[in-house]
This record gives C-alpha cells, structure tokens and sequence, in this order.
C-alpha cells in the first residue's frame, strides 16, 4: 500500500488486485490499443501490461495463481474485454476501508480481516484450479527457493518429459516455470526486509546472486526500480499477513 511512480511494462509471476484508494489509474494491456480506467482491477499472471498511476495512493494484493482466491476473484469481477478485469463487488467500500487502514498506518492483521470481510469468497467447496503435476511441481519449488531445480528434475519428480512440463505449466499457471520460481524469490525478499534485513541481504538469501541481479529481476517483474518500494525515500508499506 503506498504511493507508487508509473509503472512499466511488465509480467507478473503472480495475480494482482490493483486499487486506487483515492482515485482511478490506468491500465494498458498489451493486446490493447487504448488505456483503461478503473479503481479495481485484476491483473492475470504473465499479462504483460503497463499502469499509469496518476498521482493514486495504491493498494496491490498479490494473489498466488494456484489459489482458490484466484479463481473466486476472476469469477467475481465485474467486466473485463481481454485478460484484466475491472470492477470488484462493493468497490467503494473496500476501498474507502482500505483508505482509512492506510491513514491509521493499521497492522497486518487488521488489514488481512478487512480483506476476508470484504474480498468475495466461493461459499462453497473449493475447485481444482491446476493439474496436480504442476501443483506437485510448484511444491518442491516453492520448498527451496535457493536451489534451482533443473528443468529435468522436476519433470522427473512428476514422470513428465521436459517438454510436456514446460507447456503444461504455461498453459495452467499463466506463467513459465522460471519466473513463478523468481515471484517466490521476491516474497522471500520482502518478508526479510519486512523483519528487519537489509534489501541487499535478502535479496543474496533468497538466491540472488547479487545486488544488480535483484534489480534487474525486480524491473523485469514489477516494472519499476526496487527503490520505489524499498528505498528510504519510498512512502510504501509491504503488509504480509
């Protein structure tokens, strides 16, 4: 939740939820041709989009792509023409809750209970989102960050070729396996800076090999430099549940 610059092209390893809690902000989607207003709006893994943030306070919620959040969030969003979807239900509220949250500087926990009050769930028994191979495969990712799997040990762990996996994984998660590996990458940074590490320490205990390395990472995935979000001058607050 913060002020954030404009945002470049960019792919994301995981959803977003994107809010403006005081004003709308701009999306433009790769495959369109005019940018989008709105005040909420959902991003799908691996959409290469662009925002323009207009001068917004923001609030972003990562969403993890194999998650029965992600599935009940498409279903609930209100209008969409390509891959984004715009228009959550009871927007104005969510977002006037959040805008008081953010003046408050409210705790982690008060903001994860706004977002279960508020957030659509399914109210019913939870759907298979993926294969259960590509779930198995995220597991052991997930399990060591700082170990980079081969492409043939994973499809190993699932009696897959290589080649069956890498389709399979793009086709359910939105993303290739690489860059779901880094999105885990960068939450492992954030929840270390979030306890108090340096970013140049976090970013090396989570598998970076250096500095340079996380930042171009860090571009490439969020579209923006990690100083608007880590730097000191930055006026952003990362809440991990």
């Amino acid at each position: 939740m913060g002020h954030l610059p404009d945002i470049a092209e960019h792919r994301l390893g995981a959803a977003a939820l994107c809010m403006g809690l005081d004003r709308p902000f701009a999306v433009l989607e790769s495959e369109a041709s005019v940018w989008r207003q709105g005040r909420s709006v959902l991003i799908p893994p691996g959409c290469l989009h662009e925002a323009r943030i207009d001068g917004a306070v923001m609030a972003i919620l990562f969403v993890e792509p194999e998650s029965q959040d992600y599935l009940t969030l498409k279903d609930a969003m209100l209008d969409g023409e390509w891959q984004c979807l715009y228009g959550l239900p009871d927007e104005l509220k969510l977002l006037n809750a959040l805008r008081e949250l953010w003046r408050r500087d409210a705790d982690a926990g008060a903001i994860s209970d706004l977002l279960d009050r508020l957030i659509p769930t399914s109210g019913g028994e939870d759907r298979q989102l993926l294969d259960e191979r590509v779930r198995r495969v995220m597991e052991l990712m997930k399990a060591d960050l700082n170990r980079s799997h081969s492409l043939e040990e994973l499809a190993r762990h699932v009696n897959l070729s290589p080649t069956r996996l890498v389709h399979l994984f793009k086709e359910q998660v939105g993303v290739p396996i690489r860059r779901f590996r880094q999105w885990h990458r960068m939450r492992v940074v954030a929840a270390s800076i979030a306890k108090g590490s340096t970013l140049t320490d976090a970013a090396l205990g989570a598998g970076f090999s250096d500095s340079s390395h996380f930042s171009r990472a860090f571009r490439n995935m969020f579209g923006m430099a990690p100083s608007s979000i880590f730097g000191r001058a930055a006026n952003v607050r990362i809440v991990i549940a």
